[in-house]
C-alpha cells in the first residue's frame, strides 16, 4: 500500500518500496515477486521487471501447486496435495514453499497494478449484483485476484511490449492462451473469468476486437455478473464504433 501511495504522489523512492518488499518475498513461490514486478512495470523500470519475471517464470518448477483463498477448486484437497509435495522431494518442500499464492491487489495498491486490473476492483456494474454475493465473496471481490501462473504471462506481455521487443511479447501471449487452453491447468486456476478478461486485454491491444470480444463473452458464460468484463464490452464497442 505504501508502494501504490508513492507512485500516486509522483514520489519515486524506489530503493525504499525494494526494501518494504524484501520482507513479504518468501511468502512464496511467485505473488509477492509477481506483484514487485508489477510495482516495477508500473514504475517504468521495465528492464528491472523483466529480470524478475524471469526469476519467478525459473522458480515455477512443475511441482508448484496454486492456492487460492477466496475459492475452492472441486476434487482438490489441499492436505492430499502437500503429501504428494513432501512424498515427491522434502528437500524442495522444505527449502522454498511449493505452492504459489493468487497475486491480489486492495483498492489501497491500485497504482501498483495495471490498469486493467482496476476494474477488478468495481466488477459489478449495479448495487443488485454486489447483493448477490455471497458472505465469502463479499470479503474480497472489491480487490483484484489473479492467479499467478496467468498473471506472469500477462505482466510479461506488458513488460516486452513496453521495451519494444514484439518476439517475446507475441510469444508471452502465445503461452498465455495455451495455458488457459491446456486442460492439465484446470486444477490450478482459481479466477477463470479474469484469467479470460486478461487475455481478451492482451487483444483488446492488439486491436484485435473480434477476438477480444470471444474471450471478454467467454468470461461471462462463467460469471454473468460480478464480472469486470461487463464493462470491458461496452469499452470494446465503443471503440469499434468511433
Amino acid at each position: 500500500m505504501q508502494s501504490s501511495k508513492y507512485l500516486r504522489q509522483r514520489n519515486h523512492d524506489f530503493s525504499e518500496i525494494i526494501r518494504r518488499f524484501k520482507y513479504s518475498l518468501k511468502t512464496d513461490v511467485a505473488s509477492s515477486r509477481l506483484k514487485l514486478a508489477s510495482v516495477l512495470y508500473c514504475f517504468g523500470h521495465l528492464h528491472a521487471a523483466v529480470r524478475v519475471l524471469d526469476d519467478v517464470e525459473r522458480r515455477y518448477h512443475s511441482k508448484v501447486k496454486a492456492v487460492c483463498g477466496c475459492r475452492d477448486n472441486k476434487g482438490q484437497s489441499f492436505l492430499q496435495v502437500f503429501a504428494n509435495m513432501i512424498s515427491d522431494d522434502c528437500d524442495i518442500v522444505l527449502s522454498e514453499q511449493p505452492f504459489a499464492l493468487c497475486t491480489n491487489f486492495v483498492k489501497e495498491e491500485a497504482y501498483c497494478a495495471p490498469y486493467i486490473l482496476w476494474f477488478e476492483m468495481k466488477r459489478n456494474m449495479t448495487k443488485e449484483e454486489v447483493s448477490q454475493r455471497t458472505c465469502i465473496a463479499k470479503q474480497w471481490m472489491d480487490y483484484a485476484e489473479v492467479d499467478a501462473r496467468p498473471f506472469l504471462h500477462y505482466l510479461q506481455y506488458l513488460t516486452y511490449g513496453g521495451l519494444g521487443e514484439r518476439d517475446k511479447q507475441l510469444h508471452a501471449l502465445g503461452i498465455l492462451e495455451s495455458y488457459l487452453f491446456d486442460r492439465r491447468n484446470k486444477i490450478n486456476m482459481y479466477h477463470n473469468e479474469t484469467v479470460l478478461n486478461l487475455l481478451a486485454h492482451c487483444y483488446e491491444m492488439e486491436g484485435d476486437y473480434e477476438r477480444a470480444l470471444h474471450y471478454y463473452a467467454w468470461s461471462l458464460s462463467l460469471y454473468r455478473t460480478n464480472n469486470a468484463a461487463n464493462w470491458h464490452v461496452q469499452r470494446v464497442h465503443r471503440l469499434i464504433s468511433t
